[in-house]
């Protein structure tokens, strides 16, 4: 799940302040820096690598120019490279290119979070409209239990597509058995639908929900034992649209990703220009007349805060273009699957001793 440090920046203004229900004194001027250096999530966990080999190359190139081409023949063809690589003008365009591919990085990781859609509404509808006088009570436990039940079968088959974490929990059909998601005569309904097996099946639940409804609706004289009246029905089967349409989009920002030469030539242009960086900071040092670590530490430092801005936008938008794996800022897609398992239980099954769960819940 993303980091979360919206509590700790709270306040941000203030030396010491004082909390009169919990009758104790923070410090939020210090809660910045406490943020700016956590390791989960942060800037320094994602370009520690990059950085340590920038570091490298640099005294790398400074060591062999010191101790086997300085004063050697082969001086003048060193400086000549030098030369060529001291005009090369990169950082305008470097910076549109990051701003553009972080931007629509950033929009799609936003958009998609958006169509996640929860499974609350259809739940509270189906309660407040359900007629449980059309129906005994065993039958409406029943009914219930088959709602909550498909509507979590929905996420599973959903999330499987796009996560590999959750195509790990339940690798095929038969692994919502044993947690007693599915039963076996469903599971072989979804084997034996005409879809291709590699092709989505989330929408299936979704169908099972309407065919129950729809066999318990009457219309007309039978209309008293009917599961909803008529404006109920209409509205029910409009608000699980809604949640199939919502997180149906899901699908979409994963089977149409950015373009893969944006992503190349991004990742490309950054690299090319740190190698370049390095090259015209030998430069700057030769021309300066100047020798040591010292000078190389000064060069060093005046071209840091430029290859780790680079380096951290690049690295961002590598790791949210697709936020369903398991960097820090992903999305923990098994902890929603357990959450909508308990609220649906609360909702639904709240007066039923049979409850559905996952293996992933009864470790937690």
């Amino acid at each position: 799940m993303s980091v979360n440090y919206s509590l700790d920046a709270a306040t941000a203004s203030g030396l010491l302040l004082f909390h009169k229900k919990i009758k104790e004194y923070t410090f939020p001027a210090f809660a910045i820096f406490i943020i700016l250096f956590r390791l989960k999530g942060s800037l320094w966990k994602l370009i520690w690598r990059e950085m340590l080999g920038w570091t490298v190359l640099i005294v790398f190139l400074y060591m062999v120019y010191v101790n086997l081409l300085k004063g050697s023949e082969y001086e003048p063809y060193y400086k000549l490279l030098i030369d060529m690589t001291k005009d090369v003008p990169t950082d305008g365009t470097l910076t549109f290119l990051l701003s553009y591919m972080t931007y629509n990085s950033l929009t799609r990781w936003q958009d998609t979070f958006k169509c996640l859609a929860w499974p609350e509404n259809v739940a509270f509808l189906y309660k407040q409209y359900c007629n449980k006088k059309a129906m005994t009570e065993h039958e409406a436990k029943c009914l219930n239990r088959s709602v909550a039940r498909y509507l979590t079968v929905f996420y599973i088959l959903l999330f499987r597509d796009v996560s590999s974490d959750v195509r790990d929990l339940f690798p095929t059909f038969k692994d919502l058995v044993q947690p007693g998601i599915l039963t076996a005569d469903e599971v072989n309904l979804l084997k034996s639908s005409r879809l291709n097996a590699n092709s989505p099946h989330y929408w299936v639940p979704i169908d099972w929900i309407v065919v129950l409804i729809r066999s318990r609706y009457k219309s007309g004289r039978h209309a008293k034992d009917s599961i909803m009246t008529e404006v109920q029905y209409k509205t029910f089967i409009t608000e699980i649209n809604k949640l199939r349409g919502r997180t149906g989009d899901v699908l979409s920002y994963d089977w149409v990703p950015l373009p893969l030469a944006l992503f190349q030539s991004l990742t490309i242009f950054v690299y090319s220009t740190l190698i370049v960086n390095c090259f015209q900071m030998q430069g700057r040092i030769i021309t300066s007349g100047k020798s040591g670590f010292s000078e190389l530490f000064v060069e060093s430092m005046s071209t840091l805060p430029f290859s780790m801005l680079y380096l951290s936008f690049q690295r961002i938008s590598q790791v949210i273009i697709n936020p369903f794996g398991q960097d820090d800022d992903d999305f923990e897609v098994q902890y929603l699957i357990d959450r909508h398992i308990k609220v649906l239980n609360e909702i639904l099954c709240s007066d039923d001793n049979e409850t559905i769960s996952t293996s992933e819940s009864g470790k937690r």
